[in-house]
């Protein structure tokens, strides 16, 4: 995917790529070929395997980019649950209000579906409070996606990518 923070993305740093499709083919990917989007890319819903990334970045002086390593961290302790297991950002961007500012207006911050709990520090995260399972994490996304909908009639789209097949559906 295009991952991306801070003010910065993937598509600002790759020059290209190697992957290898379904047939075992190795072939070459330049950057306007990765089709960079909010959060997607030409990797996002195929079966190409992402073997390597060339990437250009930006010269700076170690103790230039040290500061600026320190600054993100502080802001990320400040400002996430890294005290707890989760899969990073679970919601996607949503227009002009925040999604976690809505799911927090929702007052689901704090809510638990078995051990997965939309965090207390930031309503986009869903942490694993209590051995949480995977069906723990996707009901809760869809109980939060329901509300969010009921009470704001805002679509909010899954950031993190689901594999597999859920249990009981």
């Amino acid at each position: 995917m295009n991952a991306g923070a801070y003010g910065m993305e993937m598509k600002d740093v790759v020059v290209s790529s190697r992957c290898m499709d379904e047939n075992g083919q190795i072939k070459e990917v330049s950057l306007d070929e990765h089709h960079f989007a909010y959060r997607k890319s030409a990797f996002t819903n195929n079966s190409l395997i992402l073997l390597e990334t060339t990437m250009k970045l930006k010269y700076s002086k170690k103790e230039k980019v040290k500061q600026k390593m320190e600054e993100y961290q502080k802001a990320r302790r400040q400002n996430q649950p890294l005290d707890l297991p989760n899969a990073g950002s679970t919601f996607k961007r949503n227009g002009e209000i925040p999604t976690a500012k809505l799911i927090e207006q929702a007052g689901l911050k704090g809510y638990r579906i078995g051990g997965a709990e939309v965090s207390t520090k930031h309503a986009g995260f869903i942490v694993n409070h209590e051995n949480a399972t995977a069906n723990d994490v996707l009901a809760l996304t869809k109980y939060i996606q329901k509300k969010v909908k009921e009470l704001f009639n805002q679509e909010i789209e899954l950031e993190i990518i689901v594999m597999g097949e859920e249990k009981g559906e």
